[in-house]
């Protein structure tokens, strides 16, 4: 298993952060809208053991399982560590199905919007969700504290929980019960999809941010 680190970045100005983005140099990969499922028995026994299967569509479909390392493995704890195993799905339906054949059920469903840049061995992710903004970097230490400084992150608030964890808190903090799930609205689906594509024709990445009916602008 490949060792995945990174942090997440909390309610940044993504307009700003794309420009500094290009201020930087860095590279632009792609940007789309996700949808994920996450995976788990019945009676939640891979969450139990902290395991994460997910199954996510983009671009195109990728079946992850993410874990804890064993304590062998020096954790930094500014720092989410995980061991992660990833593979491309030609046929997302049919894996779904292989999925609840061998018992697994959907227990969180989520959906964002992703932009995806690197800079010098660093991935930076910007990240719409239905309730709030999010940079999460990916990388070593070092190259994520670098990437952070330079595009003033550095001074947020930072997490380094998952996606479903930050959901959970936030319906916490607004005293509503927890929903096994996050996504958009049609109307927001539908803006923010218009905003890809407009950005695409453009070949202008940052638009997608700039325009005001974004979701979370």
């Amino acid at each position: 298993m490949s060792l995945e680190v990174e942090k997440k970045y909390l309610k940044p100005n993504l307009q700003d952060v794309c420009r500094l983005l290009l201020d930087a140099g860095a590279t632009f990969r792609a940007h789309h809208l996700e949808e994920n499922w996450l995976f788990d028995t019945p009676d939640l026994r891979l969450r139990a053991a902290k395991i994460l299967l997910r199954l996510r569509r983009a671009d195109g479909a990728t079946l992850t399982v993410k874990k804890k390392p064993d304590a062998a493995v020096p954790l930094d704890p500014r720092f989410k560590v995980l061991e992660e195993l990833e593979t491309e799905v030609a046929d997302l339906a049919s894996m779904r199905g292989i999925l609840e054949l061998l018992g697994y059920v959907i227990v969180f469903q989520y959906e964002k919007i992703r932009a995806i840049w690197e800079w010098q061995s660093c991935t930076i992710c910007l990240d719409t969700l239905p309730f709030t903004q999010v940079v999460e970097l990916e990388g070593t230490p070092e190259s994520i504290e670098r990437t952070a400084h330079r595009l003033g992150l550095d001074g947020l608030e930072s997490s380094t929980w998952n996606y479903m964890r930050m959901y959970q808190e936030h319906c916490r903090t607004l005293g509503e019960p927890n929903n096994d799930r996050f996504l958009f609205s049609k109307t927001q689906r539908n803006t923010a999809l218009a905003a890809l594509r407009e950005a695409d024709e453009r070949l202008t990445p940052c638009a997608v941010f700039l325009r005001p009916d974004f979701p979370g602008a």
